[in-house]
């Protein structure tokens, strides 16, 4: 199994709209995307700027479905994301073991 974490930091006032956008988005990812095991929005309680989206997968080709090729480089994004955001998204992966 994969974990994927893309960390978001959020401009000041948009967090809220951001989040709802993300999940939004999100909500029809696991009917999407078969090999995602799990999916979840975080906001951090003491920096409520800083989101991630954590999902799960079951190997290196289902996460390559769903991100594409540089899947391990690259983010996925949406239309517009830039306007909420302070800088780039960040990018890790976690192997479970």
């Amino acid at each position: 199994m994969i974990t994927r974490v893309s960390e978001a930091l959020v401009r000041p006032g948009r967090e809220q709209e951001f989040v709802e956008r993300v999940r939004e988005l999100v909500a029809t990812f696991p009917a999407t995307y078969e090999g995602l095991i799990s999916h979840d929005v975080l906001v951090d309680l003491e920096e409520p700027q800083r989101v991630q989206y954590v999902s799960r997968w079951r190997d290196e080709q289902a996460l390559e479905n769903y991100a594409g090729a540089r899947w391990r480089t690259d983010p996925v994004t949406f239309p517009d994301e830039d306007e909420y955001l302070l800088e780039p998204l960040k990018l890790r992966h976690f192997q479970a073991s």
